[in-house]
């Protein structure tokens, strides 16, 4: 009988603690996809189960099965690493997401409701004064994030999945630019530009607005891709990404 019990809370005990991985896992990787972390930035598992109030060894789970996935490099000192992406990769990357998110814009396009296109034009509208108030960080989330509640208005989960594991390899390399005022400016100018478009029924316009919001901003991800290999070359970055937005206004 004790032998039972004990095989029956041991049974529990796995069982939670696959529970806490999966949602270790699922956390981890969204933080990913929303540029929380910048590519090549350290994780330790023992700050990450502290934030979620996780023991460690759900973390470790999680970290191996992200690690499985591609999505981080795995180290042997207790922590994980997210992973770099080199510019050809990254182009090649961008490529089959502006393929997939025009697909997605399609479909949302043809059964988008109006209340929703009225929804997402007052959360861009918030993020421009954000931005016009100087308040840029965490930018990339938010872009993202109102761009996959249009995404999803298409009804097909299969392209849902395919953007976001393009997104998963695009995102950390991402981050710092999308926190240029004038990259972030553009940007948020293209959302509101497309949601525009859908209101007017005009889904090829706001395929043409996202493909060219896309390249824009693959050439300000691309100036820091460089600086990541030169340090002495992120001030000019920065003003390169500045002058951009000058250029294209």
């Amino acid at each position: 009988m004790s032998d039972i019990t004990n095989e029956s809370h041991m049974t529990k005990k796995d069982e939670q603690s696959t529970t806490a991985s999966d949602r270790v896992y699922k956390l981890v990787r969204q933080d990913i996809l929303e540029c929380r972390w910048q590519a090549g930035q350290r994780l330790k598992i023992r700050d990450i189960a502290a934030e979620l109030g996780v023991s460690p060894m759900p973390v470790r789970t999680a970290f191996r099965r992200l690690g499985e996935d591609g999505i981080l490099i795995i180290e042997e000192n207790r922590s994980a690493r997210v992973p770099f992406v080199s510019r050809q990769s990254f182009n090649e990357y961008l490529e089959i997401s502006v393929s997939l998110e025009c697909l997605a814009l399609e479909r949302a396009a043809a059964r988008i409701s109006r209340e929703t296109i009225q929804a997402l034009r007052s959360e861009a509208e918030c993020m421009q004064r954000d931005i016009e108030a100087g308040d840029t960080l965490g930018y990339a989330r938010r872009f993202n994030g109102l761009l996959m509640k249009i995404y999803v208005r298409g009804e097909s989960q299969a392209l849902i999945e395919m953007i976001e594991s393009v997104w998963i390899k695009t995102a950390p390399p991402s981050r710092e630019a999308f926190e240029e005022k004038g990259m972030v400016t553009r940007l948020n100018a293209a959302l509101i530009a497309i949601i525009d478009a859908l209101a007017a029924a005009d889904a090829a316009s706001a395929k043409e607005i996202l493909t060219s919001a896309l390249h824009y901003a693959c050439k300000g991800v691309n100036l820091f891709l460089e600086m990541d290999q030169d340090q002495k070359l992120r001030p000019k970055a920065k003003k390169r990404i500045e002058e951009q937005y000058v250029e294209s206004k």
